[in-house]
């Protein structure tokens, strides 16, 4: 029997130094093996150069529509950002989505500049995610698709894992997701390549604190198919993602321990072997 796929993929490449230096580190260590660039922010340029000292890195687009300004002009994405000219937050550009007060032709703008701002870095995106999930919502879910389909790249699916810790409030928006994500995926599935789980530490519940082998291995065991994505978010300096991103303590717990190599003998032992979304083969039946 062939072992599973198993990506480690960090999130948020480019965002600052302390993401950037953390995943080439973890990298170098044989753990993270791809990782997606935000193209609109402060060290995405040299997060590209870096990438291609590295060419094993698989590197995606980390499409964002919650952080920054967009790349695409004001007017061409006028119902994503306000009157400052940055993006909305997530909560009001969910409920935009939602209330479908979000034109298709939009949301593709800003994600053909992005793109077109990786070729101009000399990055070959390896696939499409996108920041804080935002691709749930179907609209944006299906801006993704179209390009996928159409270039032949996978793209992440950020399906809901079970977790029996959450409120009722996260239960909710879990339930949600789990709905939109359903419609999307019907739709598009033989059309495009995607990852057939995905797993985090944010799984375990608890806040942040030292992850270790059991940790990671309750992680990757979690989800069914062949190809499993453990999302991770390193980071060498969590006071250094203030401002950015609420996950720095718990990305600098995941950097301390995906820095020391372990993952790659825990996956091994659970029958999976390490790669990338240029792994990811055929189409999803």
């Amino acid at each position: 029997m062939n072992p599973r796929l198993l990506i480690v993929n960090a999130d948020d490449f480019g965002l600052v130094p302390a993401a950037t230096d953390a995943i080439l580190e973890c990298h170098a260590a044989g753990t993270v093996t791809s990782t997606t660039l935000m193209a609109n922010t402060p060290d995405a340029e040299r997060a590209a150069g870096c990438a291609k000292q590295v060419p094993k890195l698989g590197v995606g687009l980390h499409f964002n529509l919650t952080w920054g300004r967009p790349l695409a002009s004001v007017q061409e994405v006028s119902a994503l950002v306000g009157s400052d000219g940055a993006f909305f937050s997530r909560g009001r550009l969910a409920r935009r989505l939602l209330a479908g007060r979000v034109p298709a032709v939009q949301i593709a703008a800003e994600l053909q500049a992005q793109l077109q701002r990786l070729d101009e870095l000399g990055i070959q995106p390896t696939h499409i995610d996108s920041h804080q999930h935002v691709h749930g919502f179907g609209p944006v879910f299906d801006a993704i698709a179209q390009h996928c389909s159409r270039v032949g790249i996978p793209m992440r699916v950020p399906w809901v894992a079970a977790d029996r810790n959450a409120g009722m409030g996260r239960r909710l928006r879990r339930a949600l997701l789990a709905v939109m994500l359903a419609r999307s995926t019907r739709r598009w599935r033989g059309q495009v390549r995607w990852n057939d789980a995905i797993g985090s530490v944010f799984d375990l519940g608890g806040g942040a604190r030292e992850y270790g082998d059991v940790d990671y291995q309750q992680v990757v065991l979690q989800g069914q198919g062949q190809t499993f994505e453990l999302m991770v978010h390193p980071v060498n300096d969590a006071q250094a993602m203030e401002g950015y991103t609420r996950v720095g303590t718990v990305g600098q717990a995941e950097w301390k321990y995906l820095r020391t190599g372990a993952l790659r003998a825990l996956a091994r032992d659970n029958g999976f072997a390490l790669g990338s979304y240029r792994d990811i083969g055929g189409q999803n039946g």
